[in-house]
């Protein structure tokens, strides 16, 4: 969308009006936000308008004598059939020199579209499954993307732009409720899934998958834990997922591995369902 900007010490409805009047463009929105240029941190108003807005800015300056921007398409900097490029703004100066600013990366492979560090004030973007989310993803949106069954993309962008970037600070502490070895864990049970953060990546499991990594790790008493708070149909998933892992390792040879999960499922988690059962035939009593 083509941007016209002034500094914030213009009047907005001042601003709007010589744009609609003078320069014929139609307003959508206005918003304020900071450029640092060679000159230091500089405060605009922004507008987006519909129209072909290239050298407008130069107009700005001339009828407000002081800083002005333009952003659109002319100022797109690489090559878009390359699927990565960026967005920048043109700031002209009432002593007649411009600088021309990256403000937003695009990255076609992921869908993202990023604020570089040369902006404050304006929000990222991912598209995933269909659906845009305004970055940084808040926890509700991880579990969202998780349930879409694409939360790989946003692994990718942790892995590559940083987790502070894509996360918000909110996801990030509930992502950091369980702590071992450097290794925070957060687990709903509702949704099936688990997410493992470790420093700057963020991996996420089925819950099936999780308590298998924990038998193979011989963490018993924390895959029990786990799966006795699962809902009955999480842990018929895990009894299969575990019966389905040991004959897939079996075919590999690796049958001491297998043995070790089945016995996990005979003698643990069917020992602790017996004992619920008695339990609750007892109680029926």
């Amino acid at each position: 969308m083509p941007w016209l900007g002034v500094r914030d010490s213009v009047d907005e409805n001042e601003f709007v009006k010589f744009i609609e009047d003078k320069l014929g463009l139609k307003v959508l929105k206005t918003q304020k936000i900071k450029v640092r240029t060679r000159r230091g941190w500089l405060s605009f108003i922004i507008v987006d308008v519909l129209g072909f807005v290239e050298g407008y800015a130069r107009y700005v300056v001339e009828n407000f004598k002081t800083e002005a921007l333009e952003g659109g398409e002319h100022l797109i900097l690489g090559e878009p059939s390359a699927k990565l490029w960026d967005e920048a703004v043109k700031i002209v100066f009432p002593d007649g020199t411009e600088e021309i600013i990256p403000i937003y990366t695009f990255d076609g492979f992921l869908d993202i579209r990023l604020p570089t560090d040369r902006v404050e004030g304006l929000k990222g973007y991912i598209t995933i499954g269909g659906f845009s989310y305004s970055l940084p993803l808040s926890f509700e949106d991880l579990v969202d993307i998780y349930q879409r069954g694409k939360i790989e993309k946003v692994e990718k962008a942790v892995s590559i732009y940083g987790l502070r970037r894509v996360l918000s600070e909110d996801a990030i502490l509930k992502l950091s409720q369980l702590k071992k070895k450097r290794v925070k864990v957060e687990i709903d049970y509702e949704g099936g899934f688990v997410f493992i953060m470790k420093e700057q990546e963020i991996v996420t499991k089925s819950i099936p998958d999780y308590v298998i990594e924990l038998v193979r790790n011989k963490e018993y008493e924390r895959a029990m834990e786990v799966y006795s708070k699962c809902k009955p149909e999480t842990r018929e998933e895990v009894k299969r997922k575990i019966t389905e892992f040991c004959h897939m390792l079996e075919e590999i040879g690796k049958k001491d591995q297998a043995r070790e999960l089945m016995d996990f499922l005979k003698n643990k988690i069917s020992h602790a369902e017996n004992q619920k059962e008695s339990l609750d035939k007892q109680e029926e009593r």
